[in-house]
């Protein structure tokens, strides 16, 4: 068990660490989020085969105030993932390995410009 949290703990380890492995640390992060999140709305889902009261009362629980950090905060991951995700696959791919660090920034504004576009999309959804 002590080797499982040693090895956990490096993987978000940040203090001397460069932009590209922060950001993989990131990717990976969100990566289980989004897979714990599936799970989830696996059974959010299955909650239909109770019957159209179940289902309709359990929705109600998204569209409260709450839901929308909730929302928020899945659209960021689902943002990073995505993005720092393509990043990756061109890098590792061989393409523009010469150009990473300018690849990686843009990645960071897309991240930053595409959860700002979302961010308010969401919000005006819920008004």
């Amino acid at each position: 068990m002590e080797r499982l949290r040693v090895v956990l703990s490096s993987w978000f380890r940040v203090k001397g660490r460069s932009l590209e492995h922060v950001s993989f640390s990131l990717r990976r992060l969100s990566g289980i989020v989004l897979a714990l999140y599936f799970l989830v709305h696996m059974v959010d889902i299955s909650t239909v085969v109770l019957g159209k009261e179940v289902y309709d009362s359990f929705l109600k629980v998204f569209t409260s105030p709450p839901a929308v950090l909730v929302d928020l905060f899945l659209w960021g991951v689902l943002v990073v993932h995505g993005v720092l995700g393509a990043y990756s696959a061109v890098v590792e791919s061989g393409f523009l390995l010469e150009k990473r660090r300018q690849l990686l920034a843009a990645s960071w504004l897309a991240i930053v410009v595409l959860f700002a576009v979302g961010a308010a999309v969401i919000v005006n959804a819920f008004r």
